[in-house]
């Protein structure tokens, strides 16, 4: 893995978490991976980021990418709107002087249309930080497009995040953009097949959004975190501060968490979100503690990484909860000797206490049927849980 290069004390962190700085790149064991700050960028570089931005803020870009609601005061929501490859949402703070973002979307150009749409909706401050809460790409990929503004901005993570961004972020990508011609000749036999002209559109929509992915992507230049921190980081600020926070291993292993006290918000990124938790590279057996720390801070508001924002703590007990039921299921199971197919059948929806309680089966479908095109593939509950119990049982042995 790479590891931060030249760690430095840095005077918002707290001693005893090992805060570093990285003002230099790290460019070791990654093709292409960039941390440069643009102040010392190259001629070469500098031309490509104004090029890269000028083609993210061009008309012919996407501007509809996401909703932006006002949380509280200071805080708003970016509801991502559903893509063929998916965006996150992000939590936006407002400070004095700047913005903070979380989390920065599955390409640049996603991104660049974001900070057009706060500079146009909420306010004509600077993003001056952005933190990335895991490192998987509908996360991360975005980071470039506020490099390319020429603002000055650092972006924030835990050590872990940045590890893993610089050991999988550009091989995982590639395997994305390798794997698209197979979607798109599923896509136009689909279309063949169909004899609806809105199904058909709606195919070709799928083929325009997967091409230019892959071509906005083709020469891609991770931005790697600047600043780094193993368990707390603080953003003091006159308006309000932000305090990014690990507390466990849960969706990825290094999760963070950031939470604004005076506005009782937090944002949760994928560790707690509206959508049926994905585990592929999750902690099945800690992430329920996980969530119970995070639950001890006061906060009205959660800004999850993907589906609706929260207003209370129900849905965040339901996917704890649910977690737990199913890693204790499935490890039982395997105890038991069952297959996996014999898992699969035993461990159905209906027989789920978690996903019955608290409405929170029907609060999964109603969010999945609103972040899908109507003529999107429909996904069974059932199949989602099928993916949920192949990770719990690959990860049952990651702490």
């Amino acid at each position: 893995m790479c590891h931060p290069a030249d760690p430095t004390s840095h005077p918002h962190a707290h001693s005893h978490n090992h805060v570093a700085h990285d003002a230099r790149a790290s460019r070791r064991d990654c093709l292409r991976i960039m941390s440069s700050a643009l102040a010392g960028a190259s001629l070469l570089e500098l031309a490509y980021h104004r090029a890269a931005w000028a083609r993210a803020a061009a008309p012919a870009s996407d501007d509809a990418l996401f909703t932006i609601q006002k949380v509280t005061g200071g805080v708003y929501f970016a509801h991502a709107h559903p893509q063929a490859m998916i965006n996150c949402n992000a939590a936006i703070f407002v400070r004095s002087k700047d913005v903070v973002v979380v989390d920065a979307h599955s390409k640049p150009s996603a991104a660049a249309a974001l900070i057009q749409q706060i500079q146009r909706e909420v306010t004509p401050k600077p993003v001056r930080y952005v933190i990335n809460t895991h490192f998987h790409w509908d996360h991360t990929l975005g980071n470039q497009a506020y490099r390319a503004t020429g603002h000055p901005v650092d972006f924030i993570a835990s050590n872990t995040t940045k590890q893993l961004m610089s050991e999988f972020s550009v091989a995982r990508l590639k395997a994305s953009i390798d794997g698209i011609p197979a979607q798109v000749d599923k896509l136009r036999d689909r279309a063949a097949r169909s004899s609806d002209p809105a199904e058909k559109a709606f195919c070709d929509e799928q083929i325009r959004q997967l091409q230019a992915y892959a071509v906005e992507l083709r020469d891609f230049h991770l931005e790697l975190p600047t600043i780094t921190f193993d368990t707390s980081y603080v953003l003091p600020d006159p308006a309000f501060d932000l305090h990014v926070e690990f507390h466990g291993h849960s969706h990825t292993a290094g999760d963070v968490f950031v939470l604004c006290p005076q506005a009782r918000a937090i944002a949760t990124g994928d560790a707690i979100h509206g959508f049926l938790p994905n585990i592929a590279d999750g902690y099945p057996r800690t992430w329920p503690s996980t969530i119970d720390s995070v639950a001890r801070a006061d906060f009205k508001f959660q800004l999850g990484g993907h589906g609706p924002y929260q207003t209370d703590r129900t849905v965040m007990t339901c996917q704890r909860n649910y977690i737990e039921e199913l890693t204790s299921r499935v490890a039982d199971a395997k105890q038991s000797g069952l297959s996996l197919a014999e898992i699969e059948q035993r461990i159905t929806v209906a027989s789920l206490r978690s996903l019955q309680s608290n409405g929170y089966q029907d609060f999964l479908i109603r969010t999945r049927d609103e972040s899908e095109p109507h003529f999107g593939p429909v996904v069974r509950l059932q199949d989602g849980v099928n993916a949920n119990i192949r990770d719990v049982l690959a990860n049952l042995d990651h702490v």
